[in-house]
């Protein structure tokens, strides 16, 4: 999974953020993955029309074309390998892998409260 404190806008270009992190579940607890310092600050594109991006590759769904629940996942530029060295969030290296859940999480900003962009 994946956290983007910036959010989506659909505005173009992207929406980056050093406090962005990737995780993945252990055995009992969940890893997580900081932005790598030499990848620069990992946010993907932001298009009304794209899916979700993690870095250009480091997590990916688009959510369009002819497999549209596909997820790519290769670790290293833009997020850590972490204390494992993992090159992806999937289950096979160098697989691509099915959507078979994605559940979106959401704030909810307060009236007046500025939005960031």
């Amino acid at each position: 999974g994946g956290y983007n404190p910036r959010g989506w806008a659909s505005l173009g270009g992207s929406r980056p953020s050093i406090a962005s992190f990737l995780f993945y579940q252990k055995l009992f607890t969940f890893q997580k993955l900081r932005v790598n310092r030499t990848g620069g600050m990992a946010c993907g594109r932001d298009e009304f029309d794209q899916g979700i991006y993690f870095g250009s590759d480091a997590f990916a769904i688009p959510l369009q074309g002819n497999k549209p629940r596909n997820v790519a996942s290769r670790l290293g530029y833009f997020f850590e390998c972490g204390p494992e060295n993992k090159s992806t969030l999937l289950p096979v290296k160098g697989e691509d892998a099915k959507v078979e859940e994605l559940y979106v999480v959401a704030g909810v900003y307060a009236p007046g409260e500025d939005i960031p962009n």
